[in-house]
């Protein structure tokens, strides 16, 4: 079994990507895609918390203000919209920033944040390793959708592989092709 480092597929990219979105990806792609999807219909409606493009009207956002950061999902947002080098897949038509997939939707942004899987606490799960969180924000018309530099790949060519990543001191997450659309995954002791 040949095994590719995501860690070097991104420095051949040459773009700010963390490996863990890649993976990520590959672990979730129909349920990132069926995000995409739902948002892209018209009768669509976001649930839970309304985000807007700005910061400043946010309760989180204000509380952390002395610390001199964002809420989560405004850290997304801000990235997202002031990225200049983007990965950019053809298959699927997504973009790739640090930790965000996202893709622009009608009028509608939606961002798919990646949480590393060494953040995990106590027993790890399938759900724990495959954990992602999105968000869907209306993107105002007036708001011009940023001109990224891309930098292609073809996320159907990964599918097929072995990718391995960081996982934490002891092991690295594995992904195992299934199909076009769905990997699966084992730990692979680092040493």
């Amino acid at each position: 079994m040949k095994i590719v480092s995501v860690e070097k597929f991104i420095e051949k990219l040459n773009c700010d990507v963390y490996p863990v979105t890649i993976t990520k990806f590959l672990l979730n792609k129909r349920k990132i895609l069926s995000y995409f999807s739902k948002a892209a219909d018209k009768s669509f409606e976001i649930r839970g918390t309304k985000y807007s493009i700005d910061h400043t009207t946010c309760q989180v956002c204000e509380e952390k203000k002395n610390e001199g950061i964002l809420c989560r999902q405004h850290t997304s947002i801000s990235r997202v919209l002031n990225a200049d080098v983007v990965a950019f897949d053809l298959d699927t038509n997504s973009y790739f920033y640090k930790n965000e997939i996202f893709r622009f939707v009608g009028n509608r942004l939606v961002i798919v944040y990646c949480p590393h899987p060494k953040l995990i606490v106590d027993e790890i799960t399938d759900a724990k390793v495959r954990k992602i969180n999105p968000i869907t924000i209306d993107y105002p018309e007036d708001c011009k959708i940023p001109d990224y530099k891309k930098h292609e790949f073809i996320s159907s060519d990964l599918l097929d592989q072995h990718m391995k990543c960081w996982f934490n001191d002891q092991f690295s997450l594995v992904t195992i092709p299934e199909d076009r659309n769905f990997s699966n995954w084992c730990l692979f002791p680092n040493k």
